[in-house]
């Protein structure tokens, strides 16, 4: 009986460690700087990833729920092409502070979701970061 007992016990465990870690592996993101992924395009193929930075001026084009933009940080440019079932935040605009989540096809950043922060309510940490 104790036999049986550990090996399910032993399954049980096993089970839940697969779950956890073959499901940590999707939901899980890389945090990056969009200049940091432009400078090393072919480090971070195949992952999920979240990129920071400012939407560039004169780049964002709107599709109805889709989007083309370019991230920009420190002189380094990385394009966006956003995929998402929903429109974009009201805050999204050019020159605003932006995050995306997505996957990196032939050096355009596929996005599924897009966060952007508020000019007016952070201005003063704007001009420093800039």
């Amino acid at each position: 009986m104790n036999k049986k007992f550990i090996t399910l016990l032993v399954l049980i465990g096993l089970s839940l460690s697969g779950i956890a870690f073959f499901s940590s592996k999707e939901t899980s993101f890389l945090l990056l700087d969009a200049s940091e992924l432009a400078a090393n395009q072919a480090h971070y193929h195949d992952q999920n990833l979240r990129v920071r930075g400012f939407v560039k001026a004169g780049s964002l084009i709107r599709e109805g729920k889709k989007a083309k933009f370019t991230l920009e940080l420190n002189d380094l440019t990385v394009p966006v092409y956003f995929t998402g079932a929903t429109l974009l935040p009201d805050a999204f605009k050019e020159g605003a502070r932006a995050r995306v989540d997505g996957k990196l096809d032939k050096g355009v950043l596929v996005a599924s979701h897009v966060e952007a922060k508020c000019a007016s309510k952070y201005e003063a940490g704007y001009a420093e970061e800039k």
